[in-house]
């Protein structure tokens, strides 16, 4: 966006002196009238509207968010297509100033904060004229509208931030720009970065606004699913002293969602569902992106509903004659080092010898083990919730079963090369699967509140609760009682996990954090204020299109040359 001219103003409140009589302003027919709009709760609900439809924009959950971010630099993905060298460099934890990439998704996440601020400003400009009733209904809509607020300067802090907060260092670090107001001159866009505290400070506070002015509200309308409420705040919340290491109030907030927002985790049938269209909304979810499969837009845009998501992560399936078919641009798949940190080593799916990547060429034997594994419960079973197993698993094409293959534009064939599972519509037309996909982005949902307050207890002494809470979710993979002991119980926080490798093989807490969201954008996150970058890249070695270039400065991305050249007061991240 350039916190410049391309902020994306909404126009709404910035644009030329308008007729007073007038909606529309006379003399830019194309424009709406500031000093008459908005002026009613239904204007405020339209500019609200507009800020949650940013989060599935192209540059957010309608495509980058994932398989152009977070799924590159934690090595979630490897790469199928081999086109783009900004794509490759990104997974190799290269990424440069100029990547196409990362100049989607600043710019939207700006655009989602200006629009914000423009709903903010509208609510001011409203309220002292509103009923005592429409004030209370007002009050609903800002405290929405700072949760969104917070909600981009999250991914903008993380993306951008130099640094994270560790160990009570960090906080100096440059962060990013702090626009409370609407940007309606290119001057007030000339802003320098605030420091990362600063930064956090403001997300925390906004927070903590919408939880006081979103308190004891439930959406119980249809229509008001997607919005968030006083628990989905406060979840929110208790991530971000997590994320700053403020643990007294950390537990404070995650103790109360546990204890008192009536949340539950789903069962294991239920939760491996909940990521393709079904089940939404349900007990464990406390905020969610609301999507529906939208012809009208083909996703990456916030004029859609649906998501283009699908598209690039959208799996490869058997045709009718035994070879792969790319179900659409099909253009990552998971990292093999993924598929072997859950457990798995039962072989590969392709007879020795195999030249060609056709269903014909299947060792049965593997196909047998496999089942087995899945059966016995040898592998974490979340494997098979996060990915498709090739010539095991299957999805529904034009109305007909098709079984998963080898990734269509991997030559490799000794490669794993399986597919996404989450966020896929799995019993959708090819169209829908591909480019307007319905799933719903379960954005923050209680296992993760469990896991949180697991590492809030153990950083404050509290093993013994801390261990509890890491099971419970454990458990729940294993289609067991959450709140009863049992088996598969881990018995220290150094037990020996699923995984092998130094980073997880006895670190329960973090195999738990990276197995249960596997494919839901939070593993970045955690590498990150973990401080396990270079561990991971370590760990995974490669992708296809090179070895892995792990450098300090990696944990924060280059800020766009765009910026840099239309902000005289922004500053580069070190190392690029």
């Amino acid at each position: 966006m350039k916190i410049g001219i391309k902020l994306s103003v909404l126009v709404l409140l910035a644009l030329v002196t308008a007729c007073k009589q007038s909606f529309v302003d006379v003399e830019n027919p194309t424009a709406i009238a500031t000093s008459a709009y908005p002026e009613k709760i239904s204007d405020l609900e339209q500019l609200l509207t507009g800020a949650y439809a940013t989060q599935h924009a192209a540059g957010t959950f309608g495509r980058a968010m994932g398989p152009y971010s977070t799924y590159l630099w934690d090595h979630t993905t490897d790469l199928s297509w081999q086109g783009s060298p900004n794509w490759i460099q990104m997974a190799q934890n290269n990424a440069l100033p100029s990547d196409n990439f990362l100049l989607q998704v600043w710019p939207d996440l700006w655009r989602g904060v200006q629009r914000c601020n423009t709903l903010l400003a509208g609510i001011e400009k409203v309220n002292p004229n509103a009923s005592e009733a429409d004030k209370a209904s007002i009050a609903l809509i800002k405290g929405q509208a700072l949760f969104l607020r917070a909600w981009y300067y999250f991914y903008l802090t993380t993306f951008w931030g130099e640094s994270f907060i560790v160990d009570g260092q960090g906080g100096d670090k440059m962060g990013v720009p702090i626009q409370e107001n609407v940007a309606n001159d290119l001057s007030k866009t000339q802003v320098s970065r605030s420091t990362v505290r600063q930064c956090w400070d403001f997300i925390i506070n906004d927070l903590k606004q919408a939880e006081t002015l979103l308190k004891g509200k439930k959406w119980t309308a249809a229509a008001d699913r997607h919005k968030v409420d006083e628990w989905g705040v406060r979840g929110f919340l208790g991530k971000a002293y997590v994320f700053t290491q403020d643990w007294n109030n950390a537990k404070t907030s995650l103790a109360s969602v546990i204890g008192e927002s009536g949340k539950s985790l789903v069962s294991f049938e239920i939760y491996k569902t909940m990521f393709n269209g079904q089940n939404e909304f349900n007990s464990e979810s406390l905020f969610e992106l609301n999507l529906n499969v939208d012809m009208s837009f083909a996703g990456a845009t916030d004029l859609s509903m649906g998501s283009m998501m699908g598209t690039l992560i959208s799996p490869s399936y058997a045709g009718a004659n035994g070879t792969p078919i790319a179900s659409a641009w099909s253009n990552v798949f998971p990292h093999a080092k993924n598929i072997t940190r859950f457990g798995f080593n039962e072989g590969h799916y392709f007879k020795p010898g195999t030249t060609s990547p056709n269903i014909s060429n299947v060792d049965q034997s593997y196909i047998t083990k496999s089942i087995t594994a899945r059966k016995n419960q040898t592998v974490d079973p979340r494997l098979w919730v996060a990915c498709l197993q090739p010539y095991v698993d299957s999805m529904v094409v034009a109305g007909t079963k098709r079984p998963i293959s080898h990734f269509l534009d991997v030559n490799e064939l000794d490669m794993e090369a399986w597919s996404f599972r989450k966020y896929i519509n799995l019993n959708g037309t090819e169209l829908e699967i591909n480019r307007a996909n319905g799933s719903n982005i379960l954005w923050l949902r209680l296992a993760d509140i469990y896991l949180l307050y697991a590492e809030t207890l153990a950083r404050t002494g509290d093993n013994a609760g801390a261990l509890e809470y890491i099971n419970k979710v454990k458990r729940r993979a294993y289609s067991l009682p959450v709140d009863k002991p049992s088996a598969v119980d881990y018995k220290t926080l150094t037990a020996a996990t699923m995984a092998s490798d130094d980073v997880l093989k006895n670190d329960p807490l973090k195999y738990e954090r990276w197995a249960e969201f596997f494919g839901e954008f939070n593993w970045w996150f955690d590498v990150c204020r973990w401080k396990i970058g270079d561990k991971e890249a370590a760990y995974y070695e490669k992708i296809r299109g090179g070895p892995i270039q792990w450098n300090a400065t990696d944990y924060a991305q280059p800020i766009p040359v765009s910026e840099m050249t239309s902000n005289v007061n922004m500053r580069q991240n070190p190392g690029y």
